[in-house]
C-alpha cells in the first residue's frame, strides 16, 4: 500500500490564542488533487497555512514524506518540497517575467535555476511569450501562472493553492484549472482552496468539506459533488449528477 504524500492527524490550528481548525485528519495520496470546499471562516486557508507553517499549531501532528513537520519552520518545509502559493497577487509587478522567475528560483544556484526556469517555461509556454513584459501587465490569470510557475522552480513535492481563480474570467478560470490538471500529471501533489466548486470537482480526485473549522464530509470527488447536500449548498442545488463508473 502507498504511503500518504501528506498526513493531518487531529490538528487544531489557529492565530494568536484562538483556534481555526479543530481536530482536523486527513491523507492525501500521492500525485492526486484534493479541493477543501466551505464558506468563509470554514477554516481552508488556515488550513493550508498550517501546513505550511505560518500560522500557530495548538495540537496535532503534519506528516509530509514520512517526516513530521509541525514544528518546522516555512523555509524547512519549502526544501522538504512544500510549495505554497496563496491568495492574492504575489508577484513583483514593476519586474519583468525573466526577472519574476529569476526570483523564484532564489534559493537554488545557478545552474539550477536555469534549468528550474527552462522546466517551468516548457510547462507554460505563455512565459516565453511575455518574457519581458511587466509581471503588472499581464491579465489575472497569466499573473496565476506566473505565481505559480516561480513556486514550481523549487520543484514541489506537495503544492498547495489558496484560491488560484479568484477574479478571473471563465476561460482563465479554465486555463489555470488544465494547468493544475498538468501539475498533478507531472507527479506532484495538490491541495487546493478554490471558491468555483463547480470547476475544481471537475479536476479533482477527492474533496474535503469543511465547516467551522472542523471536517464535515471527505470522500471522491465525484461521490461528493453528487451529495445532496454538497450540490445544495455549493453548486446550486441544480447540477446534474456525474457518473461514479
Amino acid at each position: 500500500m502507498t504511503a500518504p504524500a501528506l498526513e493531518i492527524m487531529e490538528l487544531t490550528a489557529g492565530y494568536g490564542e484562538v483556534p481555526i481548525v479543530r481536530d482536523f485528519s486527513t491523507a492525501l495520496p500521492p500525485g492526486s488533487i484534493t479541493t477543501l470546499i466551505g464558506g468563509n471562516g470554514a477554516g481552508k486557508s488556515t488550513l493550508l497555512r498550517a501546513i505550511y507553517g505560518t500560522n500557530r499549531i495548538f495540537a496535532g501532528h503534519i506528516v509530509f514524506d514520512g517526516e513530521e513537520i509541525e514544528r518546522l519552520a516555512p523555509w524547512a518545509r519549502l526544501e522538504l518540497g512544500i510549495g505554497f502559493v496563496p491568495q492574492g497577487r504575489c508577484n513583483f509587478p514593476l519586474m519583468s517575467v525573466a526577472e519574476n522567475l529569476k526570483m523564484g528560483g532564489y534559493s537554488l544556484a545557478a545552474g539550477e535555476r536555469r534549468e528550474a526556469i527552462e522546466r517551468v517555461v516548457e510547462t507554460f509556454p505563455m512565459l516565453r511569450q511575455k518574457w519581458s513584459v511587466p509581471a503588472g501587465n499581464l491579465s489575472g490569470g497569466e499573473q496565476q501562472i506566473l505565481e505559480t510557475a516561480m513556486v514550481l522552480e523549487t520543484d514541489p513535492a506537495l503544492l498547495l493553492l489558496d484560491e488560484p481563480s479568484l477574479g478571473l474570467s471563465p476561460k482563465m478560470q479554465n486555463e489555470v484549472f488544465a494547468a493544475v490538471r498538468r501539475i498533478a500529471a507531472s507527479g506532484v501533489t495538490v491541495l487546493i482552496v478554490e471558491q468555483n466548486v463547480h470547476g475544481a470537482l471537475i479536476i479533482s480526485d477527492r474533496a474535503i468539506v469543511m465547516e467551522l473549522g472542523r471536517k464535515f464530509l471527505e470522500g471522491p470527488a465525484v461521490a461528493v459533488r453528487n451529495d445532496p447536500r454538497i450540490r445544495e449548498a455549493y453548486l446550486g442545488g441544480n447540477i446534474k449528477e456525474v457518473a461514479t463508473g
